[in-house]
Formats: C-alpha cells, structure tokens, sequence
C-alpha cells in the first residue's frame, strides 16, 4: 500500500480528536513576546484610537495610605463594542478584519493578563468578565441596567500588588504614543482621586493644513508599483503636558510642573494601493484582512524654526518625540525598536512581527509588503527635504549679513533626511535612503556658497585650499561640518559629489588673479598636493604655472628662483624672474625651501648668479655707495660658495673699475690694502664702512696686499744698502701675503748676512743669534739687538727656515767629536737635556750610525750596540757607562740583547769549560722568557752543553742526550750534568731531562739490550718494558717514529718466558726461563691448554706488557694454533647431551645479553641449531707453525657438512663444554666469558632469578623478536597463501597500563615460560592419560602429514599437538581443524595461525602458534582494548617526553590482539594496502619554528618566513578555539599540539614525536568562510577525525590496514564525547 492511500484509508475510517490546547500555557507563552514595559497602555491605546476616541483616562487605585496599585481603570471616549467585537475579543489569533486597523494577530488585549488574572470590561451598557477553570479560560457577558455611561472602561484587578509607575516615565511613555495617534487627543491620569498627568496634542485647524505641490520629476510609484504617492499634507501640532511630582505619596505631598510646550510637523503621505489579486490574496492569508485601497504614512519632523521655537530648553517627557539629531524609529501605532536611519520618526500601517517591535522582513511577502510601504516613506523624506530647501531659496536672496542663518538652516534639513545605517535591521534604513536618492530624476539640491546648486556641481571643501578658492561652489563649513558622515557617503558610496581638485584649482586661477596672501595659500597647496603623492603630466602643470598669477597678472611661469635673505638682502635690488620675497619669506625652513625646489622647480638665487645680474649695472663704477654696498653682500657670502663661483666672481669684476681708493674707482689689480705704507704713492682702498671680511673678497678680486717682492729681493741680490732689520719686521708683516714661490725665493737665495763676516748664507744656513750656537761653533744670523722670542720677526724667519736649534746629525756628530772634549760635553748634554722636546720626534735608533754613547773600559758606541744590564758581560757584550744607565733607555739602548743576539753569541762562541758555562747558563736563565718555541727548537739540537763523557773528557752535547738523573746501575749508558738550580731551568727548557723517558729507554735497549740486562738484572728490564709499555699507545711521539717503532719489532728486546718443570728443595715446581727475542718469535699467553702443549716463548702474563707486545707484533696463541678433533666410538644421544641440548635450546638468549654485535662471532640461531652429541673420546691435533701435536680430548664442537655437533663424553666437565661454545660464538673472549656461561648453562633459573639476573626480560623479549621476525617473514614468502596475512606492525614503543600484565588481552593465552620448556614437565604429562586431554598428541619425532586429500580433525575438546621437532603438513587440498576449544600447537619450529575458529593450513612451511590460544572478539574484549586505547592516550600524554613507563610493549598488545581479530579483518577484502607515496598529507613538514604561542598552543612557520600574515590572525584564533575543544575530547592538553602554516606542503597534519601539528592553510582555505561566526559541524568533524587519524600514528607507524583499523576504533571510542561537546557549544 502506497502512504497517499495509507492516508486516505486513515481520514475515511478513523474518528476525528480535537486538538487541546492548554489556554494558560499559550496565553503565558503570548505573554512573553510582550517584554516592552507599559505594553498593556500601548495596546489599550492603540484600540482607543481605532475606537476614533478623543479621551482617555486611566486610574491607579491603591489601598489607603499605602503606594501599591491594587486596580487599575482605563476608560475611553470612543464608539463602544458592537456584537462582532465582543465576539472577537474572546477569540486569541482572531485579529481585527478591518484593514484600516492595525490589529492584524489577535493577540493584544491578551497583554492585559501580564498584571491581571480575570479581566472585566464595560462597554456600551454591555460587560464581559474573564474567568479561569483549571487552565480553561472562560468569558461570561451580560447587560448593565442603567446604561447611561458611554465610555468604554476596563477594570484590571492586579494579581499581585504593584508599584505605581513613575510619573515622568508614565508621562514620556503616553507622549510618545500620542504623537502618531490618528483620533486621540488627550489623556489624564490619576493616582486614586489625584490628576498626575495631563497630557494633550492640539492639531492645527484642517484649513491651515498644506498639500504640498509634488513636482513632475517625482516618481511616485513605489519600487513594485504596489504604492502610489497620492498626496502630502503636513499639519502643524502642539504638545503640551502638565504633571506632578511626588515627594512623598502616602503624605500626599508634591509639586506640580509644567514644560514648555513642543512644536512639530506631521506629514501625512497618502498612498493608494494598487496590488493584483495575488498578492491581495496572499496578505489576506497572512493577516486575515483585505488589502485596503488607501493607507498613510506619516513622518514626524520639525522644521528649524520650529526647533528654535521649542527653546534651548526642551523637557525629557518629549525627548522621544524629538529624535533630531538622533535617529527616529518606527512606529506601528507605538514605537518600536526599529530605528528608520534618519531624524524623522516614520508611522506606517507595516506589518510588524508578533511581539510588535520590529517590522517583519523574513516572510517573502510581508517583506514585500513592507518594503514596499517603506519606499515610499524615502519618496517623503525627499519630497520634504525639498520643500524646505526651496523655502531657503525663496528667503536668501541678496540677504547675505543673515547668510549663516541660512546655513544652519540647511544644515538642519539636510541633517534630518541624512541617513545612518538603522537598528536593529539596517535593511529597512537602506530601503528608505535608497528611495531618497532615486525617487526623482533631479539631483539632489543642496546650499553652497553660491547659492542652491545639484549635488553634483558643489565641491566638498579642502581647508587647504581655503584660501585662494573663492568662485568655485564649495559645501558651507556649517553644513560641512554638521552634515560630515552624510558628505563622506554621498562622496565615496553614491559618486554624487567630489572634493575639490587640481580642475577646479584650475578653473578658479582661469577667472582671475591672486593677491600675495592667496598666492602664498595656492604654493603651500601646490607642495602639499604635491607631497600627497598625486601625479600630475607635464601639459598640466605648465597649465597651472601659466594661470597663477598675481601682482598685474605675472604668472609664475616667468619665475625662476627665490630669494634667499641670508645671501641677498631684500632691499637688495634683483632681477624681475625672482620671486617678491614678499611672497617667499612665507617659505622659509629647510622644508619649504626643499619643496620650492621639488614642487615648483625654482631654486635659489645663488651668489654668482646674482654677481651677474650685478656686474652689469652702471653704478658700480660711479657710485661709491652703491659700490661698496654690492662688496658688503658678496663679502658676507664669499666663504661659502665654491671655488668656480669665487673664479665666476673673479672674471665678472677683474676688469671692472669697482674698487673704491684715495686716488678713486680702480680695477682691482691697481689697488692695494690700506696698511701697504713702504711706497707714500700707493693707492689704497677707501671704503666708509671697511669690515674684515671684504679684506678676503677684495683680495680675492686682485686687490695687492704687499709690495712685488721681486723688487724687493731684486735690491737684496744686488746687496744693495737697506735696513735688514726694517725690511724683515715689513715682511714678517706680510708674511701671510707672500706667494709660495716668492717665499721660495727668500728661502734659497744668499741674501741674509752672516754674524761677523761678510759672507752671505742661504736662510736654512744660519742659526738664531744664541750663546750656546756660538760656542759650539755654529754660523748665526747677523743680529743688531738682542734676540727676542715670540716676535712676528722670530716666527717669520723660523718659517723661512732658520735653524732655531742643532739638527739631530749635527748635534752628535758633536757630542762624537775625537778631538775636543769640551765640545763634544756640552753637545752630549745639549742632546740629553734636549731629546724629548726637540729630537725624540726625527730620532730612530736603528737608523744612528754615530757612535757617541760612552761604554765602560772606554768605548763609545751605537745606542743598538750596547747594553744596560752589566751581567751581560758574561757573554762579552757592551754596557753603558754606569752613570748613564737611567738616562739612554729613551735612546734605544735595552737592558740585555735579544734574543737573536743571545741565541747567535752563544751558538758561535759556546762555553768551552764548565764554570764559565754555569755563569753564561745562569745569565741565559734569566732571559728565559725571551725564547720562543723556534729557538728552544733550534737549542735542542745544537751541540754547546760541556759535559764529561764516561773517560772524563770534556765534549759539547745536546739537550737530547744528557739527563740531570739517571739510576745508578744507567749511569754508564747516560750523560750526566748538573750546572746548579739555575742554569738547569734554561737547560730544561732547551730540553734536557730530569731521565731518560721511554724513547731514550727504547734507543737504548734496540742499541744494548743484551748488555742492559746483563747489567741490570730481568727484574729492571722488565721495569724498563713496563715504562716503555706505559706510555708506547698514549704517547704520540713513540707513535710517530716509525723507524724507532720498527727496530723495536724486529730487534731482539723483549723477554720472553718458556716454562721448566725442575725439582726445587724436593718439591718439583714450575719455573720460568727468561730469553731476549724479537717480538714475532714469543705469542702472546691467552690459552693455558696450547701453552702446555707447545711450551713457546709467551709473553709475561701482565695486561700492560702485553699490550705493547701485542702493538709490536706478537699473536695470539688461542689464534696461532690450528685445533682439529675427531669423535671416536659410536656417536650417540644421551641423557647427557639431552640435557645439555635442552638447556642450550633454553638458555641460548641468556649467553647474548648485552654482548655486543662486533663481538659475536655466531648468532643465536646458530647455537640453537647446535647438536649435543655423546662419544668415547675425541683425538685432537694441535699445530703451531711446524709444531704438530696429537693428543685425547674430551670436548670438541665440529662441524658436519652444513651441521655443527657438540660432542662430550661421559667426563667432559661443564667448564671444558663452555670453552668450547664461548670459542664459537665470541670473536674475544676471557676467562671470565667462560666461567659465565658455565653458570648459565650449570645454574638452575630460579636460583639466577633469585641472584637478580634478569632472567626472564631477556627471554620474554627474545621470544617477541622472534616472532616478529617469523611474522615478518612468513608474510614476505607466504602472501598469496595465507588470506588473512598482517603487514609488520610499527615497532615504536607505547606506554601501556599495568594492568595488561596480568588482565589485560594476554589473560586467555598460555604464555610461554621456562617451566613449559622442561622435558621433565612434558614427559609428565605424557605419561599420565587419565590427566591429559583426550585429543592430546604428544610425540618427540617429527609429524608427517602428506596426503592429497583434505585433512579434517574435528573434535568438540581441546585440540593439543605437541612436538619437539617440525611440525610438516604437505597438502595439496585444505587442511581443516575446527574445534570449539582452544587449539594448541607447542612446537619448537614455526607455527602459523591465519583465522578465528578453524585452521587453514595451505603453506609448505612449518606452523608456529608460540602456545597462544585464539581470544575470540567478544564485547569484554572490545572494551577491553578500548580501554586499552583510553589509557594509553592518557599515558602518552600525561609522562614527560622521553620519561614514558613502558612495562609493557605496544607491539605485543597490538600482535596479540590483530591476531585474533579475524571477524572484523579476516579477509583480503578488507585489508587495505595504501603506498606511502600516495599518502602525503600527513609528512613531517622539516625546517620549521615557533613564533609564538597562541592560547596556550605553539604557531610554528617555515625558516623562509619571520611572522604570519595579518590577514592569518583571525581564522588562527578561531582554529585553535576548535582544535583546543577537540583537545578537551581526547582528554589532551593543549601543550601536546601545534599549529603550523606552510603554504607549500600538502600535509593536513602530521604526528612527530607524539606531538600532533595540524595544517592553519587547510583550516583557512576549507573552513575559514563558514566558521566566522561559530565552527559548523562539518569543520569540527573534519578536524575531528583528523586527531583520530593522526593518534592512531602512536601505534602504526604506516598507512596500511593496521592504521586504518585504530583510526576507526579511535573514532568510535570517542564519538560521545565529541557528540556531546558540540552539543555544549550549540553546533547543532
């Protein structure tokens, strides 16, 4: 049966229910979407005015003498109830079906039940009482007899008493609802028998009421021609209200007031309506009414003279009638919360929302509806805006004194229709502006400065163009100002203005020309416009230049440069392309002045340029003031421009008669200064005013300050007569003046005058006139007077060159003089006296070759050839004369010679006898700090140490090969010396030793050996081998002579020892006998068995010595000897070799632990696979070099073909047996090894576990790697076979709770342990039937099933198969062993179990279950392993990094459980192999860091970036706000994850180190947009299973079906808890 006749069969047969519905409940429900306080007043009022009542009064009874309301009466004057409103009042949803009604729900009288419970109203001589039975509301009505009363009244009996309302908030509350009431004028309210408020609205006579004339450019339809604009009137409407105060009501104590009245505009739009039947259809279905034909929408406003007429004062009881310049709202009868987005209140009949306190704009045709109606109202606002702009209009015209009350005036109008975005819905704002602005095809009239003008043709101003900017229309300040938010949208949402610009800049400088002070506003305009950045072409700013103009029309253009008043003076004159300084001095930082130069392109008028302009003016050669004014200006600037320009400046005036005289205007090269007094007939300059700096600008012009020296020095060639002594005070005067090569020419000629003689000298011949120069014989100066220091006339002949003082050569060529001593004194102590102030800066010591320093035993010499310090006599160097020594220091002469000189005096001439060596070794002690590492070097290997050989000669030696000790018995092999304490400390650093180290003990063994030893005895030898071995491996320099290390292997310097038996004192020992041989000729003693057979030379059982033997070349005996065995007698297993076989097989891994793998020479299978094997005895050949000897052994491991056997006899001894398995599978080995794995093998296991041996950590963990490996293994070979085949799991470790040692997934396995291993256990249980299972096989050989057919066992016990050796199944149909029990294989080989319940073999290889029983997947063992799960996530987590308590490995929970989970993956369908290469959205992203952490959680970028983008901050919060409530899901810290930002990578997230890293580019670009507000569901399950998929890589490692399987188990685990957090953050 279909569900349409399923339905149908229901309607047709089945009887009708009633729906209940519980009254209380909804009227309590209705009730709370009616929050608004006085709501009641507001719907009683509302019903008031569609009763087209003029009066209400509402009366608050309370009891007597107390301020609770206890009733409340409303009553009012307007028609009363008729039948069908008695009907409907008891009817909820039935709303008032007139459509000039605003009821549209039927819910409002219901608001009445907020304060009582059982309403009664009287109406028309009629009353109805509301009455409750249970939560039934019932009505019963009747007639009044006396029905005189033809007001309408409502008696609320409040449910609870109540306070009465608050006088001034009651009253501001009815003011506001009385605005927009149609009908109702007055209302009065009592407080018992007391009139608190009286409140009334006066309207304008009708005949005063204004139909506005709509102009033709309107368009009155709305948007959907649903409205058209009929009709606007506006009515003029007064307010006044009276109310009281109360201080104290119970004692009826008050005040009454009474506000300024309020004075305001109705527009009334009347709109007829014009919907198609359809849509009338479709609002009737939604208000239960029909459309009327005609509606109203009216706007409150108040014009500006009636804003100036309410006062500055106006009462807070009409604030909210008031709105300007707030936004006013809207009203549906009474206000609501809708804000309309202008200053204009707006009543509309829209539809509203339920709760009547916004306009519904959800439903598609009340949006409509609505949207149509508020379209209209944005037609009104523009018509009215109009209006009042065309009355300014009409009120301006020449009135320009009043010019800012019109600007006010503008901008009140223009406030009121500009719009702000409306609240709580800005849709209905932008609804209502749009019409404004598109309603007519005119644009928008505004007030501008030159009167009304479109929009479009006014400019918003630039306060930095005010100044010049006077025809363009500009926006008034005022209106600017006040209007600002409405001129920033018009300008940048609706293009309707624009700011003022570079055209408008352009069309104001076309009209006319600027005055100085607009000129200077236009440039700082020009430079501020362009600093902004704005480009302008080049046709344009020539435009500009050309049509700036100013001063009759002289455009900047013509301008080239500015004045600067620091160089040229304003009242200078200068040339007409410079701008008036007027003008510039306006522009005077070094900002402005850059801006001149970038912005207009003008630079300063510079020096020279100027100069130019100058020069050529005619007044500079007449007029001495004019002349001497131009000099003044260049002066003051001359030092500051370059040396072109002076050049410029010297071309320009070098011809011009411009230098002022006494014998009147000269070219500068004709004048003189004024001080050149030597010649009366000079002409000299004559200036009013001379200051210093023109000296240095007429100089520069050519102007002479001296006479030509040439005449001068013309006269003293020719020595004619003249006054020495005046000429040389005149040019020291003009020193300064004098040219170089005029200087040169005073400087070299022989023109000054020897004293005494009448010989001529060159100036840098002669010495000033001093005493001292006379007696020394100098040549001076001739000098009339006494010489006077610090005259212009000294410094001028010093800077000639005269010879103030002795230059250094002459001066010690002096105090050098053979012949007289007086002189050669004085020049000495002139010298000394005289050294620091005069000669130290010219004097090197190295460069005097003048022997002049006085030495002891009457020697002059060098200041480098002599000494200070006396004792260096020793070694036959010059010394300073004693009472100098404090003085030649600054002269070079050094306390002792260097060390060159030291090292070269004592090489060339060395001490021949042993005293005069102690003195020069003593003096060469205290310079030993001087030496460095070369000339020890050179020192040691030099031959110049006397010492006394062993016949008492005196020979020369090195530091090498004598000592300051040798022992006694050495002495004969050693040189001796001793020169005193001293001397041995340089000695010692040369290199001489306290004793032969082992290098010197080495030489002389490889030279003596045989003679050492025979001198000194075995014992000592052996000492000497023991020094030599202490240091032979650690010391590098034995090391790195190889030749030294190879004559000590080849030459006969080591003992070696062979062993004598000998009878000593009756009692037969074994003694050594020592020999002298070559290290290849004695083994080293590391097998006591091979010494006693071959007795070789051995080295002495000491670990240092054999060492170095070992370094020099001697072998090893153990490796030396070829050992060979034969069994002998029937090979045979016996109880014996049983039992060691067994304890071999069980021990094996204990013989590995913690040996290193360089030192295993056999593996651990190797041994395992060891035979143990009984014989008689064994024949064993030894063979050393050429040595064979054959003897009976008892122990021997042999190898058979590709079988190694341990053979014993009934008397090998546990120790022997050792050896043998130690030399087998140790590449090195002790004696130690083998006593250990005696005691393995020997010790019984309880007692190694009660020693503390780890007994069983070290099979537990073998047995683990074992079956990994055979895992491993079976899957490489075996993967077609087997259908259920596991890929390795990941071998990192996880920390596990200890419970899964004892409860956990192995609690059903029988685990294997020693004691299952004991042949005694088992061959117990074999023996006893009656204990052991019926279907137990028990045997010791192998187990060979071959058949073509299948193999079936079944049975309903255990199965058992228990076997020593392989278990070999060759099928080639299936084998099949179902059971209901456990099934147990214990097989020393491999064992292979691939499903649940039944046992499919299809594989040649052995079969390995380790012991284990299948654990079938049960619900206990489901939450078993998630509990598993849980536990380990939370150890993961809550341990340090790396300090994790791993008692139990990971690995095996996971093995244990992945191997008998087969019905949830046992099938290759279900197992998913994904590559690696395939899965890269969870790589480790490399080279990241952190820069910064973010609620607690760590951002790491990329090395290549420094911080995130900004646009980044936001989706990084809101990322990390989800992830950190996942974190809280998986019982996580924030700490354990990381956000990161690689743009590059495509890895989503990736898990390194157990720390979780997620991907912020995959959040941003997948769920950034639809999770601004909150995350949605789907990004927080994305993320979600991304945590699953990145946990499960703590115990997968790779991408294949193990992973897949415990990211699932990690989603289904978790999903409650993920559930019900998004339930707490309200996703969903």
């Amino acid at each position: 049966m279909s569900m349409d006749d399923f339905r149908n069969q229901i309607l047709s047969n089945s009887e009708k229910e009633i729906v209940e519905i519980n009254q209380r409940d909804l009227i309590d429900k209705i009730l709370a979407r009616y929050s608004s306080k006085f709501v009641i007043y507001r719907e009683l009022m509302q019903n008031s005015d569609d009763a087209e009542s003029k009066k209400v009064q509402i009366k608050f009874e309370t009891e007597k003498n107390k301020d609770k309301v206890i009733r409340i009466l409303y009553r009012n004057n307007g028609f009363p109830f008729r039948p069908e409103d008695w009907e409907r009042l008891k009817k909820i949803a039935k709303g008032n079906p007139d459509e000039k009604k605003i009821g549209a729900f039927g819910v409002g009288f219901y608001s009445l039940f907020n304060v009582c419970e059982e309403p009664f109203v009287i109406s028309g001589g009629q009353g109805m009482v509301f009455r409750w039975n249970d939560d039934k509301l019932y009505t019963q009505r009747g007639e009044r007899e006396s029905a005189n009363d033809d007001w309408t009244t409502f008696y609320l009996d409040m449910r609870e008493p109540e306070d009465l309302p608050n006088v001034e908030e009651f009253a501001r509350f009815l003011t506001n609802s009385l605005g927009f009431m149609e009908n109702l004028q007055e209302i009065s309210v009592h407080f018992n028998d007391t009139l608190v408020i009286q409140l009334s609205k006066k309207i304008r006579a009708e005949q005063f009421a204004r139909e506005m004339e709509i102009s033709p450019e309107f368009n009155r339809f709305s948007p959907q021609n649903l409205f058209y604009l009929n009709s606007v009137v506006v009515r003029d409407i007064r307010l006044d209200v009276k109310f009281l105060v109360f201080t104290d009501f119970i004692a009826n104590q008050y005040y009454g007031t009474t506000p300024p009245p309020i004075y305001l505009k109705i527009a009334s739009g009347n709109l007829d309506v014009r919907a198609d039947d359809e849509f009338s259809t479709k609002m009737k279905r939604i208000t239960k009414k029909e459309l009327p034909r005609e509606t109203t929408i009216q706007m409150i406003y108040t014009s500006f003279d009636e804003q100036n007429s309410s006062g500055d004062y106006i009462s807070p009881i009409f604030k909210d009638l008031l709105p300007y310049p707030e936004q006013g709202k809207i009203y549906i009868g009474f206000s609501t919360h809708q804000t309309t987005g202008c200053c204009s209140h707006l009543s509309a009949r829209v539809i509203p929302t339920v709760e009547r306190e916004s306009i519904d704009l959800a439903d598609k045709t009340l949006a409509k509806y609505n949207g149509e109606i508020l379209s209209l109202a944005g037609t009104l606002c523009r018509i009215l805006y109009e209006y009042e702009i065309n009355q300014i209009n009409k009120r301006i015209g020449d009135d320009i004194e009043n010019r800012e009350w019109f600007e006010k005036r503008a901008a009140h109008a223009l406030t009121h229709f500009a719009f702000n975005p409306s609240t709580p819905n800005e849709k209905v704002g932008e609804i209502i502006e749009s019409q404004f602005f598109n309603c007519s095809k005119k644009k928008l009239t505004i007030f501008s400065t030159n009167g009304l003008l479109p929009i479009s043709d006014v400019r918003i101003p630039n306060s930095e163009m005010a100044g010049f900017i006077k025809t363009v229309p500009l926006v008034p300040t005022i209106v600017f100002e006040q209007c600002e938010a409405f001129f920033k949208k018009a300008k940048n949402s609706f293009n309707m203005i624009r700011e003022l610009d570079f055209q408008d800049v352009l069309f104001e400088l076309n009209n006319r020309v600027l005055s100085e002070n607009e000129m200077i506003d236009l440039l700082k305009w020009w430079i501020s416009y362009g600093s902004e950045g704005n480009i302008i072409n080049r046709s344009e700013s020539e435009r500009f230049m050309e049509l700036a103009r100013f001063d009759n029309s002289k455009s900047l253009k013509s301008i080239r440069n500015f004045l600067n008043p620091g160089i040229i003076p304003p009242r200078a004159r200068i040339p007409n392309y410079v701008l008036p300084y007027s003008i510039s001095k306006h522009f005077k930082t070094p900002k402005d002045i850059k801006d001149l130069k970038k912005y207009l392109e003008w630079s300063e008028l510079s020096l020279v340029n100027w100069a130019r302009f100058i020069a050529n003016s005619p007044e500079l050669e007449t007029d001495f003031t004019f002349a001497e004014e131009v000099h003044e200006i260049l002066a003051r600037s001359f030092s500051k421009i370059t040396s072109n320009d002076k050049k410029v400046l010297h071309q320009l005036f070098e011809q011009r008669k411009c230098i002022p005289t006494n014998f009147g205007m000269k070219i500068p090269n004709e004048a003189y200064f004024k001080n050149v007094t030597i010649f009366p007939n000079l002409p000299t300059i004559k200036f009013q005013k001379h200051l210093l700096i023109m000296d240095i600008l007429v100089e520069h012009l050519g102007v002479r300050k001296v006479v030509e020296i040439n005449l001068i020095i013309d006269r003293l060639i020719n020595h004619e007569d003249c006054d020495y002594m005046q000429l040389i005070k005149y040019l020291a005067s003009k020193s300064d003046d004098l040219e170089p090569k005029e200087k040169d020419m005073l400087k070299n000629n022989c023109i000054w005058p020897k004293e005494n003689s009448t010989q001529h000298l060159s100036i840098g011949e002669l010495h000033i006139p001093l005493e001292l120069h006379r007696e020394l014989g100098l040549p001076v100066i001739e000098w009339k007077t006494r010489w006077t220091l610090r005259t212009p006339e000294e410094k001028f002949l010093i800077d000639l060159g005269i010879q103030s003082y002795p230059k250094l050569k002459k001066i010690l060529e002096l105090a050098a003089h053979p012949a007289d001593s007086d002189i050669r004194y004085k020049a000495l102590k002139y010298f000394m006296n005289n050294f620091d102030k005069k000669y130290s800066k010219n004097y090197y010591a190295s460069e005097i070759g003048i022997a002049f320093l006085p030495c002891l035993n009457n020697n002059y010499a060098k200041p480098l050839e002599c000494y200070i310090n006396p004792e260096c006599t020793a070694m036959n160097f010059k010394v300073i004369r004693q009472d100098l020594r404090h003085q030649v220091g600054k002269f070079g002469v050094r306390q002792h010679p260097s060390r060159e000189e030291l090292l070269n005096k004592l090489l060339q001439n060395p001490p021949q006898d042993e005293d005069n060596a102690e003195e020069i070794f003593e003096y060469l002690a205290s310079q030993i700090t001087v030496f460095n590492r070369s000339d020890w070097n050179r020192l040691s290997k030099s031959n110049f140490i006397p010492a006394r050989n062993q016949r008492g000669e005196v020979i020369l030696t090195n530091s090498y090969k004598c000592f300051f000790k040798v022992q006694d018995e050495l002495k004969n092999f050693f040189l001796l010396i001793d020169y005193g304490d001293n001397a041995n400390k340089f000695l010692q650093s040369c290199g001489v030793k306290n004793e032969p180290s082992s290098i010197d003990y080495a030489e002389l063994l490889i030279k003596s050996s045989r003679a050492v030893m025979y001198s000194i005895g075995v014992e000592k030898y052996l000492n000497i081998l023991r020094t030599i071995a202490s240091e032979f491996s650690n010391n590098f320099s034995i090391m790195s002579k190889l030749g030294l290390v190879s004559e000590m292997r080849k030459t006969p310097i080591l003992v070696g020892i062979t062993k004598e038996t000998r009878e000593i004192d009756s009692e037969t020992k074994e003694i050594n006998i020592y020999h002298l041989e070559s290290a290849k000729k004695i083994y080293i003693y590391d097998d006591k068995i091979y010494q006693r057979v071959f007795n070789p030379l051995t080295a002495p059982e000491e670990d240092g010595l054999e060492i170095l033997y070992k370094d020099l070349g001697c072998k090893s005996l153990r490796e030396s000897v070829k050992e060979t065995s034969t069994p002998r007698g029937a090979v045979r297993m016996t109880d014996k070799s049983r039992e060691f076989q067994e304890k071999i097989l069980e021990r094996a891994s204990l013989l590995y632990y913690k040996q290193p793998k360089s030192n295993i020479k056999r593996n651990e299978e190797w041994l395992k696979n060891l035979r143990v094997r009984e014989v008689d005895y064994l024949k064993t050949s030894y063979k050393l070099g050429n040595n064979k000897k054959v003897v009976d052994t008892k122990t021997s491991i042999i190898q058979d073909n590709e079988t190694w056997t341990l053979y014993i006899t009934s008397n090998s001894a546990p120790f022997d047996i050792s050896r043998h398995i130690v030399m087998n599978i140790y590449k090195n080995y002790e004696h130690s090894n083998i006593f250990v794995v005696s005691t393995l093998l020997t010790t019984p296991l309880t007692t190694l576990k009660d020693s503390g041996y780890p007994v069983d950590r070290i099979l537990q963990q073998h047995n683990l790697q074992e079956a990994f490996a055979d895992q491993t293994k079976t899957n490489q070979e075996n993967d077609k076979s087997i259908s259920n085949v596991k890929p390795p799991i990941d071998n990192s470790s996880s920390p596990l709770h200890p419970q899964f040692n004892q409860q956990g997934l192995y609690s059903n396995a029988n685990t294997s342990n020693p004691s299952t291993s004991n042949p005694s256990t088992s061959n117990a249980s074999t023996s006893n039937p009656s204990t052991s299972n019926p279907n137990s096989y028990t045997n010791k050989k192998p187990i060979n099933i071959t058949n073509k057919n299948p193999v079936t066992i079944t049975s309903r016990e255990s199965v058992n198969i228990t076997n020593r050796e392989p278990v070999t199944i060759t099928n080639k149909g299936p084998v099949t062993i179902t059971n209901r029990e456990s099934v147990t294989v214990a097989n020393i080989e491999l064992v292979n179990i691939t499903n649940e319940r039944s046992i499919n073999i299809t594989n040649e290889d052995s079969v390995d279950i380790k012991n284990r029983e299948p654990i079938p997947i049960t619900s206990e063992s489901t939450r078993t392993l998630q509990n598993f799960i849980q536990e380990a996530i939370k150890n993961f987590y809550s341990n340090p990094k790396g300090n994790i308590n791993n008692q139990t490995d990971t690995k095996d929970i996971i093995k244990a459980y992945n191997f008998n989970k087969g019905s949830i993956i046992n099938h290759q369908d279900s197992v998913k192999i994904v590559h690696e290469s395939q899965m890269n959205y969870c790589n480790i992203v490399p080279e990241l860091h952190c820069v910064g952490i973010f609620q607690g959680v760590e951002l790491h970028i990329p090395e290549s970036l420094t911080q995130l983008s900004q646009e980044l901050n936001d989706p990084l919060n809101q990322f990390i706000d989800m992830l950190k409530s996942l974190v809280d899901v998986f019982g996580l810290a924030p700490k354990d994850i990381h956000v990161f930002y690689d743009g590059i990578s495509n890895s989503i997230a990736f898990n390194h180190n157990r720390e979780l890293f997620f991907n912020l580019k995959f959040y941003y670009e997948l769920h950034d947009d639809e999770c601004k507000n909150k995350p949605t569901i789907i990004a927080m399950t994305y993320w979600f299973m991304m945590f699953c998929h990145e946990l499960a890589h703590n115990f997968i490692q790779y991408h294949n079906s193990e992973h897949e399987y415990y990211f699932l188990l990690f989603a289904e685990i978790y999903m409650s808890d993920f559930l019900k957090m998004l339930k707490n953050r309200e996703i969903f």
